[in-house]
């Protein structure tokens, strides 16, 4: 009778794997589908289209204008097609610029087409790394795999092609930050994270910063600080100290040219019900500081603790998207890495069972609520409820995460420091 039960179990487990690597894969046969039928038009003017920009005045010698919008309409204009107006200041860090230039020797639509795959190569290489790095039991192989296919089909994943963004190189960030901690190297875990964050989109990392305040892990700051001074000695030796700075106006500008009921963090969801204006602003920086405080407390109840890694960091990863000032659905892939080690931790505990089990399914389905949600938002942006629901349920994942971490019984540090290795020799 127990073999079985057993062989019963492995049949619907494989049965579930196969579902879920149907959806993914539906999910993006639509995602290519959409993103080929992209116009000449939309290609030249994707938010891409601003990095294309600014790298074009860096490449012509220019670069302390990189932040300047007369400079930039004029040089937009000359890249679209007649009768096309985009409104796309450059506003990231002049790091995005220079990483762009070899782009500007293509045009500009097949420069997007390019952007768009390396930035999916780089989704794909982050959930890669976490599915590796992850503790999956021994014979876990396919559910590994699966659940990266699953990771990479969420529903951000859309606009970040369709759009063009950079938040692929912030989800490989992530991921080496978490290879890098679960193999007890902090210091790279903290540089990778302020490479992967930095380059592009340090907002996304504050929350992520308090909580390696909290992990009271000084290799780990003082590899965040060691990336954050190379990333801004290259920005100065590049465009000069002028325009280095001028990236702190250019970030406070992105808060008004964005509609903030159509951001997917505190501020949005306060706007998309009181609307813009002092009230929401203020529940939204009283909310920052809680949600910073709780990744502190994240980090904390991580430290000492490498049983708790996956859920801790994985909560403070949605926290500190939740506490962005500026965060939009294509920003969400940041999300992938975590889904995919929270995944393995998950299958860890259901062992021998195989994958999903009782605490991977709740794992899948936390996953395609939240995909649900990113889709619902996506383009959302009237200020009236119910509101923006993904910051409900980046604070739901935050929450199941942060009570599941702390129910959880500690493991012998002896067998922690072995999963790696088991994961590595089997091959699974």
């Amino acid at each position: 009778m127990g073999e079985t039960a057993s062989t019963l179990s492995r049949r619907r487990a494989a049965e579930m794997r196969l579902v879920v690597a149907a959806v993914a894969l539906a999910a993006l046969i639509v995602y290519a589908v959409l993103w080929l039928q992209v116009s000449p038009a939309r290609e030249r003017g994707t938010d891409f289209s601003a990095s294309y920009v600014a790298a074009l005045v860096v490449r012509e010698g220019d670069g302390g204008q990189i932040y300047n919008q007369g400079v930039e309409a004029a040089k937009h204009a000359a890249i679209l097609l007649p009768g096309y107006r985009v409104n796309l200041p450059f506003i990231t860090p002049p790091t995005t610029a220079l990483l762009a230039i070899p782009l500007t020797f293509l045009d500009p639509g097949a420069a997007f087409r390019l952007f768009s795959i390396l930035q999916l190569l780089l989704l794909v290489a982050g959930v890669a790394v976490a599915a590796r790095a992850g503790p999956w039991p021994g014979g876990s192989r396919s559910a590994r795999w699966v659940a990266a296919a699953a990771a990479v089909a969420g529903s951000a994943t859309l606009p970040l092609l369709l759009l063009g963004q950079w938040d692929g190189l912030c989800a490989l960030g992530l991921a080496l930050a978490y290879t890098s901690w679960r193999r007890d190297r902090p210091f790279s875990a903290g540089l990778w994270l302020a490479l992967g964050f930095g380059i592009a989109k340090p907002h996304l990392a504050i929350g992520l910063l308090a909580f390696a305040i909290g992990r009271r892990d000084r290799r780990a700051l003082l590899g965040m600080v060691t990336g954050a001074v190379a990333l801004i000695a290259v920005s100065v030796v590049a465009v000069g100290p002028s325009a280095t700075l001028g990236f702190l106006g250019a970030s406070s500008f992105a808060l008004g040219n964005t509609p903030a009921a159509s951001t997917l963090g505190l501020l949005g969801l306060a706007a998309s019900w009181l609307g813009s204006g002092s009230a929401a602003t203020g529940i939204a920086i009283g909310g920052g500081v809680l949600g910073i405080a709780a990744c502190g407390l994240l980090g904390w109840r991580s430290h000492g603790h490498p049983d708790r890694l996956e859920a801790t960091l994985a909560a403070a990863a949605a926290l500190s998207l939740l506490v962005a000032p500026h965060l939009l659905a294509h920003d969400l892939v940041v999300l992938a890495p975590a889904f995919v080690w929270v995944a393995a931790r998950a299958a860890h505990l259901d062992a021998p069972r195989p994958w999903p089990g009782r605490a991977g399914m709740y794992v899948v389905v936390g996953w395609l609520v939240l995909a649900l949600l990113i889709a619902l938002d996506t383009g959302a942006g009237g200020p009236a409820p119910p509101g923006r629901l993904v910051p409900w349920g980046l604070m739901a994942v935050a929450a199941v995460l942060a009570v599941w971490q702390g129910r959880r019984g500690e493991e012998p540090r002896a067998k922690l420091a072995a999963e790696p290795a088991e994961s590595a020799d089997t091959g699974s």
